[in-house]
């Protein structure tokens, strides 16, 4: 450790010049003549000037200030929902009808104060919306032959229909609304094009047939009753099979699930959806990806940084109060405060929410039931599971009979809605590292699952402490490498492994070219101080070889990772670990810097969210076949505007069959430093500089590497002076001294005592 009482460290060393080594600096085409560490630039140099304010609050982050953490802890009723619901202004609503197919959605509020209060005034406006919604489709069938609005209508029109006739307002046989549901059901292209009636469980198929369900249940006497009870009860027959969603993202996931959520039993006339034991995957799944500061992390085809947590919000009520479970009200009420902080509203206090959340909130009301207590979940890491989900050819009713059974022998109907099947393969779905459920704690999300699009087994979706991202991913239908190792065939002669059923669909919408990636966890240990995990993915990218990731989840300080690639073909390689980000630097050295995410991009790339200064280490275990990168992501792709920086450490060459390479890398949250001025002398003398080594190289120099090879690697930490830390992985658990202790585990954390 360097000295406290030696002269500070010079600026022009401490801005990413100062490389945390073990042992003295080699000269030569990666270093300068006094041994600083060059780092390649990749693409258009980017230039950022910080928000000072960002450093004001010291070295150390606290949960317990406001100003530094003002994410609202308040306990959250059916009270809570209607402050939100009333800042929204509902009788502004209502005063404006005519909404056009909007209007379902933008009535929500409306909705809530009529079931609140049973004032006819509220009703008759809904009434109102209705029919001017019926006017909006009836416009749009004139211009386009038809209309495609799916979610909004099928969801929620129901739910009007129960209370308006509830509360009284409007019989249930009322003429306008049968005229005006017949309509939408006899009208609705889901995909705006000709085809009709799409099967599947998936997002646009199931609100289709659960429309038309129920016309069939309302209006027995109607042509299609027969028709269209029998095309819902397949649609359903298609979900209930596997009882899983195909979409794994933070999107379209959404679709099939508030159909089942507001309509689950309308749809079967029974509690089955959320009470069914093989419901609960699907269900916790909402629940432990929930962040401890209330945040969603986004993967796969999203809508930007805390996507869709609205929608779980209204969910996870819907599901605690069929269930009577209180841990699904302690995620929705964790998302709802945390949704509050990422308001565009000034005040922290406010209950008044961005424009797309009113009508989950909306529903969460109508579904919340105080009397069901919120209870913390289970404060561990864990493993979650999905049904494996392929995409097929959507137009061939020979596939379809075989996948799905009863297919419908007309030309435009009955196709597999978004191509998506759901196998009877049971994969591993996340790798969720939660320190706890306090304010603040590190929290990690680890995609597992190998079939998803993108394909990312063993990337970091998602790193969270103190309520800051460090991280964000693209969002994204097709191949996208997300903090995990990128593995390329440079030469393009490798043998590339394919999945054996050629119908199967890949990244790039190619048939018989699907990749056949298959993942497993092969290790778990979860402790109080630690979590320890190991995941096997063979045909990484559909290459030749075996890629693992070892995790070392220390809760509350640092993650350790291992990637090992291991070549079952030999050919020239390119692997490189990396972390996508925001902002790299300023500190910087050649095998590690620090990085931040000022502020994560939400709404589909339109909107800069808040998140607390808190800066992250990224560091690589030195190698001297290595270089790093600092990559413009944006040169190659334009998806990733939301997180536009690389930095990455290269490793070039062709491995020999069986060779085995590792890299091995940690990452450390911490509060933000800056280089300062000990004086405004203009003496050259005179310095800007940081406190201390640790400072200076965002805590890099506390890190030794004892040894770092395929069968072991240790580490020594002292992120903090004085403090000092161990981490060892051991995958053939071979008996191992760690400072002044034995172990015999393939992985271990060890603190030593003072």
């Amino acid at each position: 450790m360097l000295n406290r009482n030696l002269m500070p460290l010079l600026a022009a060393r401490a801005l990413g010049l100062l490389a945390a080594t073990n042992a003295p600096p080699t000269f030569g085409a990666d270093t300068d003549e006094t041994g600083v560490a060059r780092v390649r630039l990749v693409g258009a140099p980017t230039r950022y000037a910080v928000d000072v304010e960002r450093y004001r609050f010291g070295a150390n982050p606290d949960v317990r200030n406001r100003a530094f953490y003002p994410i609202p802890q308040d306990v959250v009723t059916l009270e809570t929902y209607l402050h939100c619901i009333d800042a929204m202004e509902p009788a502004a609503i209502a005063q404006n009808p005519n909404r056009g197919m909007d209007g379902p959605r933008a009535f929500m509020p409306v909705l809530v104060k009529y079931a609140q209060t049973g004032e006819a005034q509220w009703g008759d406006a809904c009434i109102a919306m209705l029919k001017a919604f019926h006017d909006g489709m009836r416009r749009q069938v004139a211009e386009r032959k038809w209309f495609w609005q799916f979610e909004h209508p099928a969801a929620l029109i129901p739910l009007y229909r129960r209370h308006l006739v509830r509360g009284g307002v409007m019989e249930p046989e009322a003429p306008w609304f049968r005229e005006m549901w017949l309509c939408y059901c006899r009208n609705l292209h889901v995909w705006d094009s000709e085809p009709v009636e799409w099967r599947g469980g998936c997002h646009r198929s199931m609100p289709e047939a659960y429309a038309k369900g129920r016309a069939a249940d309302w209006y027995p006497d109607i042509p299609e009753a027969a028709h269209w009870k029998r095309y819902s009860e397949l649609v359903f027959r298609d979900f209930w099979r596997a009882r899983d969603v195909p979409q794994n993202d933070t999107g379209y996931m959404m679709g099939p699930l508030i159909i089942l959520a507001c309509g689950g039993d309308q749809w079967t006339g029974d509690d089955r959806v959320y009470n069914d034991p093989a419901m609960k995957r699907l269900w916790d799944r909402l629940l432990v990806e929930v962040s401890p500061d209330g945040a969603i992390n986004p993967y796969g085809p999203n809508g930007g940084w805390n996507s869709t947590a609205d929608y779980r919000i209204a969910m996870l009520e819907r599901i605690a109060a069929k269930t009577r479970d209180g841990r699904y009200r302690f995620g929705a009420h964790k998302l709802l405060n945390y949704l509050r902080y990422q308001s565009r509203e000034a005040d922290p206090k406010t209950y008044r929410l961005d424009a797309g959340s009113p009508w989950l909130i909306s529903l969460a009301w109508l579904f919340a039931d105080d009397a069901v207590k919120p209870s913390m979940p289970e404060a561990g890491s864990l493993c979650s599971q999905r049904r494996e989900a392929i995409r097929v050819p959507h137009t061939d009713k020979d596939l379809t009979e075989r996948l799905l059974g009863d297919a419908d022998a007309r030309e435009n109907f009955g196709h597999i809605c978004c191509s998506w099947h759901m196998t009877e393969q049971v994969w591993p779905d996340k790798l969720v590292l939660r320190s706890g459920w306090n304010p603040g704690d590190f929290f990690a999300l680890v995609e597992l699952h190998p079939t998803s699009f993108p394909a990312n087994p063993g990337g970091i979706m998602g790193l969270n402490r103190w309520g800051a991202p460090f991280t964000q991913i693209v969002t994204s239908k097709g191949a996208s490498v997300e903090n995990r190792a990128l593995i390329e065939d440079l030469g393009g002669t490798a043998k590339r492994r394919y999945h054996g059923d050629k119908l199967r669909i890949d990244e790039f919408w190619h048939t018989g070219t699907m990749p056949d990636i298959r993942s497993a966890l092969t290790y778990f240990r979860d402790t109080t101080e630690a979590t320890f995990a190991r995941v096997q993915v063979d045909n990484m990218d559909g290459l030749p070889v075996v890629y693992e990731r070892e995790f070392i989840f220390v809760k509350n300080r640092f993650l350790a990772t291992r990637e090992l690639v291991t070549f079952e073909d030999s050919f020239h390689a390119r692997v490189a670990p990396l972390w996508n980000t925001h902002n790299i630097g300023p500190q910087i050295g050649s095998h590690w810097a620090n990085t931040f995410i000022h502020q994560p991009v939400a709404d589909n790339g339109t909107r800069s969210a808040k998140a607390p200064p808190v800066d992250l280490l990224v560091w690589f275990a030195p190698r001297a076949d290595c270089r790093m990168e600092v990559v413009d992501r944006l040169q190659d792709d334009p998806r990733a505007e939301a997180c536009p920086n690389q930095v990455r450490y290269m490793w070039e060459g062709t491995p020999a069959v069986g060779e085995t390479l590792v890299f091995t890398q940690l990452y450390y949250p911490h509060a933000p430093y800056r280089a300062r001025a000990t004086t405004n002398n203009p003496n050259p003398g005179a310095k800007a500089a940081y406190a201390d080594g640790l400072q200076a190289t965002a805590h890099a120099s506390g890190i030794t590497v004892i040894r770092d090879d395929p069968e072991t690697t240790i580490l020594r930490l002292e992120l903090e002076s004085g403090r000092v830390e161990w981490v060892l992985f051991n995958p053939d658990a071979k008996p191992m001294e760690i400072g002044d202790d034995q172990t015999t585990e393939p992985m271990a954390y060890i603190e030593e005592n003072e």
